[in-house]
């Protein structure tokens, strides 16, 4: 590139960058340490709403709120001396103006917590949007209510979930992991908004890592985002909670049996079981296996895993995701270059188990 166009290249740059601070609406922030969305416009006379300050793509609202006594309480909070704001939106039928105040994201005044109706609503079952900005957690002390993780909270009597009042006895209950919670009494499954009291035996309730829980009786496996309860809870036969073993890419041990994808492989053996780390393959004694199925054909003896897990090999064939790859080249078989993308033999180029055409 010549020097020339270089020049050209950076005046039109410095040009627009002028012409675009130029055009800018705003004489800057309200409060900068506590939202980048409220700013006063150019002579101070209005307060500008802007998601981040860009206005150019994101938009810029001007708010009829009073400069003088207006305060900014969190990023998309703020009141002056008449109104209370949720961005640009007057929120003050809703809440009460005096004693409203922001942490974080949560709302409170002298008689309510609040969370905003777009935020929650994203974290429950389809249903439509209440006409109400905010929504008023049901039960929740603004004196005692805190935050405890994205979906958790709590106050000194109730605790929350996805700012549903939970009922359980608070004393005695615990969050054991992302799909359960119990109390004295009672194992709970979290389910998307909301929690369903078991039938797991609370007395021998042992949590196994963040997806499996486990009784005296049974593994559980719970995918709380399917909708029927068949589905979402399976139950796997256990006598020694010891022997469970979760291992990667959904291989599971329990007692003498294994398991891929909470599916029995019943040919496996689960003594000489093993799997390739960060790869779909397992292997025991008798069988190789990708995705819990066992490959057919295979010779164990030269059986190679590539770092790039799709692809393997033995003596007789390659393979892409545990299906042979016609008519290859064994002798030249391998990796195209180091990210392993792409493998080739003498003959071809491959992408999956396709040939590479361009």
């Amino acid at each position: 590139m010549s020097t020339f166009s270089i020049v050209v290249i950076v005046t039109v740059v410095l040009a627009g960058f002028l012409l675009f601070t130029a055009c800018r609406p705003f004489s800057g922030p309200v409060d900068e340490a506590l939202s980048d969305n409220y700013y006063y416009n150019r002579d101070k006379s209005a307060i500008q709403y802007s998601r981040m300050g860009n206005w150019f793509e994101l938009g810029n609202t001007k708010m009829n709120a009073d400069v003088a006594s207006f305060e900014v309480l969190g990023l998309e909070y703020a009141k002056d001396k008449d109104r209370v704001y949720y961005k640009a939106e007057d929120i003050t039928a809703e809440v009460d103006h005096a004693t409203f105040r922001v942490v974080d994201y949560i709302g409170y005044d002298k008689s309510h917590v609040y969370v905003a109706q777009e935020f929650a609503h994203g974290r429950m079952s389809e249903k439509p949007m209440p006409k109400e900005t905010m929504l008023k957690i049901e039960g929740a002390n603004p004196d005692t209510f805190e935050f405890m993780d994205y979906d958790w909270s709590k106050d000194d009597k109730l605790y929350f979930y996805n700012y549903k009042a939970v009922e359980a006895d608070y004393a005695t209950f615990e969050i054991l992991n992302e799909v359960c919670s119990k109390d004295k009494n009672t194992v709970y499954l979290h389910r998307q908004d909301e929690i369903i009291p078991s039938s797991i035996d609370v007395a021998s309730i042992q949590v196994i890592d963040d997806h499996y829980i486990a009784d005296k009786d049974y593994l559980y496996s719970y995918s709380n985002w399917l909708e029927d309860m068949e589905e979402a809870l399976i139950k796997i036969p256990v006598k020694n909670l010891e022997s469970i073993s979760v291992m990667e890419h959904d291989y599971l041990l329990v007692d003498d049996k294994v398991y891929h994808n909470n599916q029995l492989m019943a040919m496996a053996d689960r003594g000489s079981f093993k799997f390739w780390k960060d790869t779909y393959y397992g292997a025991d004694k008798n069988h190789i296996y990708y995705l819990g199925k066992p490959m057919e054909g295979v010779d164990m003896e030269t059986f190679h895993v590539y770092e790039y897990q799709a692809y393997t090999k033995d003596k007789n064939n390659a393979y892409f995701d545990g299906q042979v790859l016609e008519g290859v080249d064994l002798a030249t078989f391998g990796p195209k270059d180091a990210d392993g993308l792409l493998f080739k033999d003498k003959n071809h180029v491959y992408r999956g188990n396709e040939v590479v055409t361009e």
